[in-house]
């Protein structure tokens, strides 16, 4: 393919050197020696260097500096061009440019993704790729897709008709406001895979499932813009819901796959711990074959849409033999969240995921996981509950 700029998005409170570097409250020991946190250790392996800036970039965490070292100050963001930005988005992203962005106030509400969205958006813009590849977790994954609608709708010509490919790791906007242009994307993304994490729980984890634009589903609605905030440039263009149920004629969209996966939030994006959370006494060698596996997942996707790795994959196993070890030791997963029985006499699912994508904050607005992936092939243990029922448009890949 050729000509490709890669931006490496960090989740929420991570590094540009997330899992490669230790500091204090992220110790690197937590995750997989073979794979690292994901969306740093991707970078380095295309251009040999944490602090490279082509061919492919990072962008850090909401709430977070960019590095472990200096702990208390990040580097200034690109803002200004050579993007159209509003005036209302600038002023809203200039807070977060340089000087110390480390904040838990910052972290739990992510009101900075947008500034780092931008930021990622110019940087790409400026390149002069001829496609873009985004790859990013948690709220970083969610950045992926504002990227890509800054690029839509403050790009030149140029820039607007560039192709942009996204593998999102278990996007998750966050209790806020979830705004058109995190659930759907927009007409310059020609493809997009995401990773939706099965077993975790934690409140304010709800994952975003963003709908395919219009070529992806095959339909003939044309992109109009909302105007009066940048928050409302996709309102005019909320498509087909991939998780509401299918209707007759309805065929697959096309560049467009959703895989669900075992484990936490944090497992797949290159977490090893028996528990996903962060204490390196808990690794676990049945839990590092899911980070394993996502790792190979976006080796692979990035390498067939043109990003070229300076190194080898550093997992030697095969996918196939991987997935048959995460089946064969599904109690440590089943232990993430609830255990084998999902079902509880307490109201609701309690133990099963939600997803989402649909704009807002209106707890009914979002589905179960189970009820919209369909049936998981009985040879993988995924829990379920006696409540699950039905699936939505769009079919799942079962990891």
């Amino acid at each position: 393919m050729g000509n490709v700029f890669t931006v490496c998005f960090s989740g929420t409170s991570c590094t540009r050197d997330e899992g490669e570097v230790s500091r204090p409250g992220s110790d690197k020991d937590i995750y997989d020696p073979a794979t690292g946190y994901i969306p740093v250790r991707i970078h380095k392996e295309l251009t040999g260097s944490l602090t490279a800036t082509s061919p492919s970039v990072t962008v850090r965490g909401v709430g977070e500096n960019d590095w472990a070292v200096p702990r208390n100050n990040s580097e200034p963001l690109v803002l200004d061009g050579p993007l159209r930005a509003p005036a209302d988005l600038l002023k809203d992203a200039k807070p977060y440019s340089g000087g110390d962005q480390r904040s838990r106030v910052s972290a739990l509400s992510g009101w900075d993704a947008a500034a780092l969205a931008l930021h990622a958006a110019n940087l790409a813009a400026r390149s002069g790729a001829k496609a873009f590849n985004f790859i990013g977790h948690s709220r970083g994954a969610v950045e992926c897709v504002m990227a890509a609608w800054f690029l839509q709708a403050y790009g030149s010509p140029e820039v607007q008709a560039v192709p942009v490919r996204i593998l999102a790791i278990d996007p998750v906007p966050g209790p806020g406001n979830w705004y058109g242009i995190l659930t759907q994307l927009p007409p310059n993304v020609v493809e997009y895979v995401g990773v939706t994490a099965w077993d975790m729980l934690d409140t304010g984890f709800d994952g975003v499932v963003p709908r395919p634009n219009a070529k992806m589903a095959g339909t003939s609605q044309t992109l109009k813009l909302g105007t009066g905030s940048w928050t409302k440039l996709a309102d005019n263009y909320q498509l087909t819901d991939p998780l509401a149920p299918a209707k007759s004629g309805m065929g697959q969209p096309t560049g467009y796959r959703l895989f669900a996966c075992r484990g936490r939030h944090a497992t797949v994006a290159g977490n090893m711990t028996s528990n996903g959370e962060y204490n390196a006494a808990d690794v676990n060698a049945s839990a590092a074959r899911v980070p394993e596996l996502v790792y190979r997942l976006a080796r692979a996707y990035l390498t067939s849409w043109g990003s070229e790795f300076k190194v080898k994959s550093g997992v030697d196993t095969y996918s196939l033999p991987l997935r048959q070890q995460i089946n064969l030791d599904q109690a440590v997963f089943d232990n993430m969240a609830g255990g084998p029985l999902r079902d509880s006499v307490r109201p609701g699912r309690p133990y099963v995921r939600q997803v989402s994508s649909i704009s807002g904050r209106n707890p009914f607005n979002t589905y179960y996981l189970e009820d919209v992936v369909g049936d998981p092939p009985y040879r993988q243990p995924y829990p379920v509950t006696a409540a699950r029922t039905g699936a939505g448009w769009v079919d799942w890949t079962f990891l």
